[in-house]
């Protein structure tokens, strides 16, 4: 099929199944590389999402201006939208973000802000925020997609991305948490079409999207300072947290053993997914990769990078052994079932 423009190229993305003997004896761990999307990363489904529906509703108009805060990849898939349908973007980011993604945004033609003060917690999400907010008002109607309230973004994937994992040969499905979206948006379609699958959620340690409190982390694209409304807890079977160490160390094993080069959140979620493996009753498991390691060449994957950070690589008894030990998080203990 010739696609009509590059939005059309995305989903439908590969799944290979990973051989290790990090995995349990007798079982399988599939990932399903979504950095195969057109920008390298799951948020091309989420921007596309989003956009297509403010479209139709008349939100946003070509022409118009679309503002949104991200960490880096919900960016590049903005940026690439506008280009394609023809709407101005206004990209408020942070010094967190590598600054090869700050030059992607600039290629498709967007504008770039960058927040430099940290919130209360440390952090820069509210920040970012609050800057789109002031923008807002700046830009007579312009648009903010909201990705982390928005019930759009749950939406796309309920109906879109859930079909590629629901037609897999799998008990359970694991993702990283940060809007809550895309992950929650496939856990309500599992629910409702195929309740045997379980659904398993990864976070990053000091991220409070399912602890009270946060701490400024290293991985980019994962976690929150607080939990946003598309993070619906009623989806989720368990919840795994790792450390930057760990998931870094993931990718780093990944890439030198298996040729397979992914982002800091994918290791997190492969991290996960093998604790979940150890831990539970679960035969086969899907882990979906969010983005490459390519968007991270000059941080996760570079030596003075991570010894800037105090980051020292685990080696793979070590790894395994963080792994097979690691317990789920309690949050889901008596939880009620209704949207958070």
């Amino acid at each position: 099929m010739i696609a009509k423009n590059i939005a059309e190229c995305i989903g439908n993305t590969p799944v290979v199944e990973l051989k290790d003997n990090l995995i349990p004896h007798g079982k399988r761990l599939y990932l399903k590389l979504d950095y195969f999307n057109p920008n390298f990363s799951v948020k091309d489904r989420t921007a596309i999402g989003l956009v297509k529906a403010a479209l139709k509703e008349g939100k946003l108009k070509p022409g118009g201006t679309l503002i949104e805060s991200t960490s880096g990849n919900l960016g590049k898939s903005l940026s690439m939208l506008g280009a394609v349908y023809g709407f101005n973007v206004i990209i408020v980011v942070d010094p967190k973000i590598s600054q090869s993604l700050l030059k992607w945004y600039k290629a498709y033609g967007a504008k770039v802000e960058m927040v430099r003060d940290k919130d209360e917690n440390g952090g820069y999400q509210r920040t970012r925020i609050n800057r789109v907010k002031e923008l807002v008002q700046e830009h007579v109607g312009a648009y903010w997609p909201n990705q982390y309230d928005n019930p759009d973004n749950p939406t796309y994937h309920y109906f879109n991305t859930a079909k590629e994992i629901t037609a897999l040969p799998i008990d359970s499905v694991v993702g990283a948490v940060s809007t809550g979206g895309h992950l929650c948006g496939i856990g309500k379609a599992i629910k409702d079409k195929k309740s045997s699958i379980k659904v398993i959620a990864s976070d990053v340690e000091g991220s409070a999207v399912f602890r009270n409190s946060f701490t400024p982390y290293l991985i980019n694209g994962v976690g929150l300072g607080w939990r946003s409304k598309n993070t619906d807890i009623s989806v989720l079977d368990d919840i795994y947290i790792s450390s930057d160490q760990e998931a870094i160390s993931m990718c780093h094993l990944l890439a030198k053993e298996h040729g397979i080069m992914i982002g800091g959140s994918g290791g997190l979620v492969v991290s996960s997914a093998l604790s979940w493996l150890h831990n539970s009753n679960s035969e086969s498991a899907v882990a979906i990769i969010p983005d490459t390691g390519i968007n991270y060449l000059d941080q996760f994957y570079d030596e003075d990078w991570l010894n800037s950070k105090s980051i020292t690589l685990l080696d793979r008894e070590r790894l395994n052994e963080e792994i097979k030990h690691k317990k789920s998080d309690s949050v889901l203990q008596g939880r009620e079932k209704v949207n958070i």
